[in-house]
């Protein structure tokens, strides 16, 4: 409940930031409708921008379509103005009851009747483990410092987005197809708003990169984007993608956690297609925090699935496989992920799996059977316990075993690799095997504020949030949070302003860097991956070029004693020291 209480807080509360914009626009869009947006003002230079929101897509599913691709939405009548000037609330999750959800907003620096020149379009999908999110969340007046067109699209979440039996009833990735169908959308009426149809960038962070990795495997979507930009999550993570028949075994039970009978079948697909949606995605919630208590992820039933059923399939195969033999989208990409993405992963294992188990202090199980019990979770087999001892000497090597705090810096580590680095960096080491335009960053800069304190607001962890999973995108949207506030000092503001430079430079040419446009102080020239070089550009308060990934992969370790030779001693302090001068001062056993 208390976690409903929050997201039903955030929702007032962003709801409240948005609506305090009073000039308006009306746009006319031939074979859609006249919307009425707002005009509002970008963050650093007051600039101009006009803001169209909760535009309707597709029709509000109805029960027999539920669980299937969405419907394109219907014409309004053109002499009815519709109202698109506020948002609405995000897909059914915790907090939020609502399928009317199937919408986007169009954030636009000019109108097609200020000028002829189309801007390139941003697509943006947001994250939140598929089942949470909306695009509220994300205000877009950073992004109107430049010239492109923004789009943030809300689809549906939880088992209303991926519930899966196997069955042409139910055969799960509706949400994908909600993001395809939206793509659809943007294609054929972006222009209207100023948009060039033929530059579109899908964008997405966390579960929405694992949504740009689908979109660029689907069959569907080829020629609908040109460019691609991944921020922490590929499709290849464990938690991104049911295999075996795990997400029927998973919908099942939520089906009858939501009161519905398992058979007859036609008893079981009534029910789901008419139980309330607070019902099931309740039930999803409580399967997953049992899913978790028993060992495993609690991501299935809510997570996208190889097809095995449907009139339209999104993936039929093992997604290593497509990418390995180039069918796939080949367009110009830029992945890539956070420092110590693991500390988010590492508070999640703190607050549902170790302290409803009372294994905080268990030494016994922390020194040894942690790791194992994590492998299992991914469905990683280790039948001789092999794999596990050489995590633990790579990782853990120097920790105290069975001492948590001690742990802490070395499991990070691990729980990045296995959760979102390695994932996210093999999609870009496969894509740029048959593509020379596929670039890769890490963001290490630890700010002042971190979306970790957002997450674990109402149940704080002792863990050092570090540079957290989701922080990079503070620099990029402004977030109506009350634990970040939307004001940069600087130094934070000199950062936004080159890595909003990066990004929108990528959405109009597909190069982070291209030549002849001048780049703000302290920018390098980013080069692509390949498999020789292994280049990649690190996002600090010095931007480096760097290469061999994988050596980040013990960063916050390796940090211990050897701060990087890089940064001043007083940067070092301020930054690679803070993760471990967070730690519980009475097991610190650096003493630093």
């Amino acid at each position: 409940m208390k976690l409903d209480f929050f997201h039903i807080i955030v929702t007032l509360l962003v709801s409240l930031y948005v609506a305090d914009v009073s000039l308006q626009v009306i746009v006319e869009v031939p074979g859609y409708g006249v919307l009425n947006g707002t005009i509002e003002t970008s963050s650093f230079t007051d600039r101009t921008f006009y803001a169209f929101r909760s535009v309707h897509y597709a029709e509000t599913p109805t029960p027999e379509n539920r669980y299937l691709p969405p419907i394109p939405k219907a014409p309004y009548p053109m002499d009815e103005v519709q109202d698109a000037s506020s948002n609405n609330p995000g897909c059914s999750q915790p907090g939020v009851d609502n399928e009317d959800c199937l919408t986007l907003n169009v954030i636009t620096p000019q109108l097609p009747s200020e000028s002829t020149t189309l801007l390139p379009v941003m697509f943006w999908i947001h994250g939140g483990a598929f089942s949470l999110g909306q695009v509220i969340e994300y205000q877009p007046n950073r992004y109107m410092e430049h010239d492109i067109v923004l789009v943030e699209i809300q689809y549906r979440l939880g088992p209303l987005g991926f519930l899966s039996f196997d069955t042409d009833d139910v055969p799960g990735n509706a949400a994908i197809f909600d993001q395809i169908e939206a793509l659809r959308w943007v294609n054929k009426f972006v222009e209207y708003f100023g948009g060039d149809p033929n530059q579109i960038t899908i964008v997405g962070e966390s579960a929405g990169s694992a949504s740009v990795t689908l979109l660029l495997l689907a069959p569907q979507t080829r020629g609908l984007f040109q460019r691609a930009i991944g921020e922490s999550g590929s499709v290849l993570a464990e938690w991104a993608l049911d295999r075996d028949g795990r997400g029927k075994e998973a919908s099942l039970k939520i089906a009858e956690m939501s009161g519905c009978p398992v058979e007859p079948y036609e008893d079981l697909l009534t029910c789901v297609r008419n139980v309330d949606a607070a019902i099931i995605t309740r039930a999803y919630q409580d399967y997953s925090r049992e899913d978790m208590l028993n060992g495993n992820l609690g991501f299935s039933g809510s997570n996208p699935v190889i097809q095995v059923a449907g009139a339209q399939r999104v993936i039929e195969s093992d997604p290593r496989e497509l990418f390995t033999s180039g069918n796939f989208a080949t367009v110009p990409t830029m992945f890539g992920a956070n420092k110590q993405e693991g500390t988010l992963v590492l508070g999640v294992l703190y607050n549902r799996y170790l302290v409803p188990k009372n294994l905080t202090e268990d030494e016994e199980f922390l020194a040894n059977d942690l790791v194992p019990t994590l492998l299992s979770a991914l469905n990683i087999d280790d039948p001789t316990g092999e794999l596990a001892a050489q995590l633990t000497e790579k990782y853990l090597g120097t920790a105290e075993m069975g001492n948590l705090t001690s742990m802490t810096p070395g499991l990070t580590d691990m729980l990045s690799v296995l959760f979102l680095k390695a994932p996210t960096y093999e999609t870009s080491q496969l894509v740029s095997q048959h593509n020379p335009n596929a670039f890769y960053y890490s963001f290490e800069y630890e700010g002042r504020n971190s979306i970790f304190e957002y997450a674990f607001a109402l149940n704080p962890v002792p863990v050092p949030h570090g540079v957290s999973h989701g922080d990079e995108m503070i620099y990029l949207f402004v977030f109506p949070f009350p634990s970040i506030p939307p004001g940069l000092n600087a130094t934070e503001e000199e950062l936004s302003k080159k890595m909003l430079q990066v990004w929108t430079n990528f959405v109009k040419f597909g190069d982070p860097t291209p030549e002849g446009v001048p780049l703000l102080d302290g920018i390098p020239k980013f080069l692509p991956y390949n498999t020789v070089d292994e280049y990649y550009t690190a996002i600090d308060d010095v931007w480096r070029i760097e290469s061999d990934y994988t050596l980040t992969y013990t960063v916050t370790v390796d940090e211990l004693n050897n701060p990087p030779a890089y940064k001043t001693r007083s940067s070092s302090r301020r930054r690679s020291g803070r993760f471990h001068q967070s730690l519980p001062t009475k097991n610190n056993y650096l003493g630093m």
